[in-house]
């Protein structure tokens, strides 16, 4: 009996994202001089998932404070805080990707970023870090997870042991939040 190869996998599949993501895993190691293009993000935790954004979106990263709810605010919006005598909207991001709710903890930051002209803080878990990355380690998310309501994942990027989902942050915000199970 002759043994065919194995076919291709479809373009957009979550076989050829394996592929990719196993080309990734023996890219260039985190350390040392980088060729070609970087990435420059900043990763925290949301549900034991580690996420990232571009820092050129970030302004800055603070702890919890006091944050004051707002009647009927949409559902993703925590409340607001005062930074410094400006009043800024806290988006609750576990909810707005349709996970539980946030019990804040002392790990637990705000990490504050400009979208659209707009200054706002993102509840998180935690921020894990900033670094570079190689924007060639960086392989499409698969067909499979990208949706009307999902297409605010732009890419997995894989360090280590580490998978980290890069997020648009524009279009995490826009439309209706998914409901979390």
């Amino acid at each position: 009996m002759a043994v065919r190869p194995d076919p291709a996998p479809a373009p957009g599949s979550v076989l050829e994202f394996a592929d990719r993501a196993a080309g990734a895993a023996g890219a260039a190691p985190e350390a040392g001089p980088q060729a070609g293009p970087q990435l420059h993000l900043i990763t925290f935790r949301l549900d034991g998932e580690e996420f990232a954004l571009p820092i050129a979106a970030v302004r800055e990263v603070i702890r919890v404070g006091e944050i004051t709810r707002v009647p009927q605010a949409p559902a993703h919006v925590r409340g607001i805080t005062n930074l410094r005598g400006r009043i800024v909207p806290v988006v609750e991001l576990r909810t707005r990707l349709g996970l539980a709710p946030l019990v804040p903890t002392p790990k637990a930051r705000i990490i504050v970023a400009e979208t659209e002209g707009r200054l706002l803080g993102l509840l998180v878990d935690e921020v894990a870090q900033v670094l570079k990355l190689a924007a060639d380690r960086v392989v499409d998310p698969p067909e499979e997870v990208r949706s009307a309501a999902g297409d605010h994942v732009t890419g997995v990027a894989r360090l280590g042991e580490r998978l980290v989902i890069l997020l648009d942050l524009e279009r995490a915000l826009a439309g209706p939040a998914p409901s979390h199970g």
